[in-house]
């Protein structure tokens, strides 16, 4: 099967269910081994980190499922990750070492019929194969002209490949069959059913009822009902417990081992599983770093730089205690020592010294201390040394518990390293490649971007600085080439995330599985389909100053106070409030926080901006994405695809770029056509903020018409009933 890389990755993933065009024949995609990604190994520890982030916030999240809720079954670690995700004593989750592991280009997928289940549309016969082999010998039976109902129905026999299935939230899914999955022999087996009337095997499936659920199978020959309703267990779960349903032991019910029946074109018959970042490649290494396990000093230290905290001055037992750690730094050691002693003569000596003589103290002296200088800096670049920080309390508690509290993509400290990189290799980078600037700001034009005339270009900057200013931003322009890398691993069923709630009186753990192993090299290993892209994009930095005004209009409790020095992260990040991949239990409620806010209002923006590139562009909405920094007010909105960039955002900037932000700033850009419904809800629907859900790095969640022009409401999240005003109508 053959389709583009991205919908290779995630729609057709392994595992998934579809119909080929038309709808006719439900398939299931199997794991192939595709050509190896080449990657730079920055990328490739990229992945792999992500990967652990997101597999231990996973795993102690399914795990703690139940922590609210007294008195009901513990949870084991094998239902909350693959086996393959568990350490060698099955506790705790643990990264497979990358011999395990295939990075791959999803370049195609296998696939197979599935499932082997039919129903005749005339006698309502029931039949199931358990593979393709036993389906193809059957065949000339189902084709023939005689009907193979035991109690023979007028007409020949149409068969029609039925489309419900049964899933489980441990990723396992199951045909329909007129049995039940029973643990015996020390494993789960199905158990075929006979009619306990005649012990006919033949049945019918009755599907009169609405409700899927309440489907169930009749004796062909007598008639006779197996059941009520059709019920299957989960033989993974069977496999997981060890023990019979109903028995003594885990499982006194039938509640977490019971499947669901529903039709395999659900979205909750399957969730793909996928990471994406910024590839820097190997440029930006230094500040990526910060963000591994045991580098905890090193982002304090860039937090503090970044955002404006105090540093405590380095003092020479600081010097010494770093250079006892093991570091090789014995010679910038005695040199640090030489200077220091020196700066201690000459400063005692300048006080008593003859006046010819002070010029060439005073000239030793500052050699000296120079020297010093230079040895601290050479230990604070290799990451020795580090001054000493006094983050608030707030910052360090959030920083200390991110990966506890933040799902990767909206981790704020993760987003300020990445928009710092982005700065680094990108947008304060002069030089040219292949003629062309890597970031051009729309204020300040390179040849490509500019009109025909200087005169025109002149003034083709100014209207657009004159707008934007009026939209707040402090700077927009092109990123030529913004490069991105993601990548798929696994999937789940029932649920997206790692907790299914209120699932039969209790909470319930999904499982993360990998994909199912592919023969690679002659070893079984696991793939990860990795897809990259670099096109062009639109980056967009709101002016902090107009952010922090309107933030003190919206009256918060816990709205921060900046020193003179301070940038908006260094109050924004002791404010941050959880926000997990699916943004599941967002609060609600009369102390709205700021952090909720700002992200808003970012979100809401990025939106903005999506639909009127959509619209000048001609790009569809759903081939667009973005990626936001809210410690820095600033976001990316991107070409998404694994197709050649034809130069869209460019064109559409020199065609349309200035109309573009005139529309933006028309009062009919935040209007929608559902009216005061929409504000009800929020001030956000499909009619005006909502995109694809392919393109919205948060499910369409955290948006509101009403953080960018007052409408009258305010975000779901604000249960204040008062209406706020918007960031466009904060003037200077």
């Amino acid at each position: 099967m053959n389709r583009s890389r991205n919908q290779l990755a995630t729609s057709y993933a392994p595992e998934s269910f579809f119909t080929f065009e038309g709808g006719i024949g439900g398939c299931t995609s199997r794991s192939t081994a595709g050509d190896p990604a080449e990657l730079s190994e920055a990328t490739i520890t990229q992945i792999f980190e992500r990967l652990k982030e997101f597999g231990t916030a996973w795993f102690d999240a399914a795990m703690h499922a139940r922590d609210s809720e007294p008195g009901k079954p513990p949870i084991l670690p094998e239902q909350c990750v693959d086996v393959n995700l568990l350490d060698e004593a099955r506790a705790s989750f643990e990264t497979p070492a990358q011999d395990r592991l295939y990075l791959s280009k999803p370049s195609h997928m296998e696939y197979t019929p599935a499932p082997l289940t039919f129903v005749c549309r005339t006698c309502g016969l029931f039949r199931d194969y358990e593979n393709l082999e036993r389906f193809a010998r059957a065949m000339p039976s189902m084709t023939a002209n005689s009907c193979p109902h035991p109690r023979p129905q007028r007409g020949r026999c149409s068969w029609e490949q039925l489309d419900v299935i049964f899933v489980h939230w441990s990723g396992n899914w199951s045909a329909a069959a007129p049995g039940q999955w029973v643990w015996k022999g020390g494993k789960a087996i199905l158990s075929r059913a006979a009619c306990v009337a005649c012990g006919s095997y033949d049945f019918t499936l009755n599907r009169r009822s609405p409700q899927i659920g309440h489907w169930f199978f009749v004796c062909a020959k007598c008639e006779t009902p197996t059941q009520d309703r059709w019920l299957l267990n989960d033989a993974d779960s069977l496999n997981i417990f060890r023990v019979p349903v109903g028995q003594e032991g885990r499982l006194k019910g039938p509640t977490e081992v019971r499947m669901e029946a529903i039709p395999y074109r659900a979205s909750s018959a399957y969730y793909v599983q996928s990471e994406l970042f910024i590839d820097f490649k190997e440029g930006g290494g230094a500040l990526l770093s910060r963000l591994r396990y045991g580098n905890q000093e090193q982002l304090e230290d860039f937090v503090a730089g970044a955002y404006g905290f105090e540093s405590k001055p380095i003092t020479d037992a600081d010097v010494e205690a770093a250079c006892s750690k093991g570091a090789d730094c014995t010679e910038e050691l005695k040199i640090y020592r030489e200077a220091v002693k020196g700066i201690v003569n000459f400063t005692d000596v300048l006080s008593n010294v003859d006046p010819s003589l002070r010029n060439v103290l005073e000239l030793a002296l500052t050699s000296a201390r120079n020297s010093r200088d230079q040895v601290l800096r050479a230990l604070r670049a290799r990451q020795i040394l580090l001054p000493g920080i006094s983050l608030p309390q707030s910052v360090t508690f959030a920083m200390e518990t991110r990966r506890d509290r933040f799902a990767a993509r909206f981790d704020p400290f993760r987003l300020a390293i990445e928009h710092a990189t982005l700065k680094e290799t990108r947008l304060d980078v002069d030089r040219v490649t292949t003629g062309k600037r890597p970031y051009v700001s729309f204020a300040h034009l390179d040849a490509d971007l500019s009109a025909e005339t200087a005169e025109e270009t002149k003034q083709l900057e100014m209207d657009a600085g004159e707008r934007l200013t009026q939209l707040g931003i402090a700077d927009m322009g092109l990123i030529r080439e913004f490069e991105l890398c993601k990548f798929s691993f696994g999937y789940t069923r029932m649920e997206a995330g790692p907790v299914l709630r209120n699932k039969r009186e209790m909470n319930m753990p999904v499982r993360l599985r990998l994909f199912p192993t592919v023969v690679y090299s002659g070893q079984r290993k696991h793939p990860i389909y990795v897809v990259q892209q670099a096109n062009q994009a639109i980056y967009v930095r709101l002016d902090q100053t107009k952010v922090i005004r309107w933030l003190q209009t919206l009256g918060c409790d816990d709205m921060f106070v900046l020193t003179e020095d301070q940038k908006l992260g260094a109050g924004l990040l002791g404010v941050t409030q959880p926000m997990d991949r699916f943004l599941d239990g967002l609060p609600e409620g009369t102390s709205p926080g700021t952090y909720f806010y700002l992200y808003t209002l970012l979100h809401s923006f990025s939106h903005l901006l999506m639909k009127h590139i959509s619209e000048y562009s001609g790009l569809d909405l759903g081939s667009l994405g973005e990626y936001i920094f809210p410690a820095d007010a600033a976001f990316v909105v991107y070409r998404s695809g694994t197709t050649m960039d034809l130069g869209n955002l460019s064109a559409m900037w020199r065609n349309a770029g200035v109309a573009m932000l005139s529309s933006i700033l028309a009062p009919k850009a935040t209007q929608c056509g559902t009216g005061s419904l929409c504000t009800q809800r929020g001030g956000s629907c499909p009619d005006c903020l909502m995109v694809p859900e392919t393109s919205c790095i948060a499910s369409n969640k955290l948006l509101s018409r009403s953080v960018l022009r007052s409408i009258g409401g305010a975000p779901r999240f604000d249960k204040r009933r008062d209406p706020i005003r918007g960031y466009l109508e904060i003037t200077d």
